[in-house]
């Protein structure tokens, strides 16, 4: 079994970026690629099931954070259950969600995953069709992901994020925060990790002295 994270997948040249590595051209249905945001399937208006036809052409299982650019409706229609520690939701054979909070023992290594990200200058003329307030990590998410990972010992060996804890945001190019920013920082200040990898940026990039990345639009093998 082996594991890899890659960032968000926002159309049909991302999903050949992935299709083309070799990491995951070498990969089988046993290996997870997981997509740290936004893997297009739940987009508004995306062709669903075209999407997940796609996805389901690679040769390895696809695990996904949601994002910024999710239908959270189409989302809530699809029930979670446990599965490797955590809680998770199907969308077709071999596409999961990993559900905000939890903490799943994937390849032997305790993964804590929290999804969400804020959609930057949204208003309200596009809420429920562009963006969701769903999307926003909220201070019950965090409070769940510090209960979580209490129970397996408080120490997780990679937390992996759709968006980043705002002191990091300047070192993505992004300034000031969002409520999602916000709330990743707490989460930073509360728990203990042995690397953090995120999502949300179009190139990777190393946060110093935090054991943190970006991981853009690159494929990174974790085992």
């Amino acid at each position: 079994m082996r594991l890899a994270v890659t960032g968000p997948v926002w159309d049909a040249g991302d999903l050949s970026r992935i299709r083309a590595d070799p990491v995951v051209s070498s990969f089988d249905k046993h290996d997870f690629l997981i997509i740290l945001g936004d893997c297009g399937a739940t987009a508004p208006r995306r062709p669903f099931r075209e999407v997940l036809e796609d996805y389901r052409k690679l040769p390895c299982t696809v695990l996904f954070l949601d994002g910024a650019r999710d239908d959270y409706d189409l989302l809530a229609d699809h029930p979670s259950y446990p599965w490797n520690g955590g809680l998770a939701q199907t969308l077709t054979r071999s596409v999961m969600r990993l559900c905000r909070g939890q903490v799943f023992m994937i390849c032997g290594m305790k993964i804590l995953t929290m999804g969400g990200s804020t959609t930057e200058g949204r208003d309200d003329v596009g809420k429920y069709w562009d963006w969701w307030p769903d999307q926003d990590v909220s201070r019950t998410d965090v409070d769940t992901a510090i209960l979580n990972l209490g129970e397996w010992g408080g120490v997780a060996d990679v937390v992996l994020t759709a968006d980043c804890p705002s002191s990091w945001r300047a070192h993505v190019g992004k300034e000031g925060t969002t409520p999602t920013s916000e709330m990743l920082e707490e989460l930073k200040d509360r728990i203990d990790y042995k690397r953090w990898l995120f999502g949300g940026t179009d190139a990777p990039c190393d946060i110093p002295g935090c054991d943190a990345s970006a991981v853009g639009r690159t494929v990174v093998r974790l085992a």
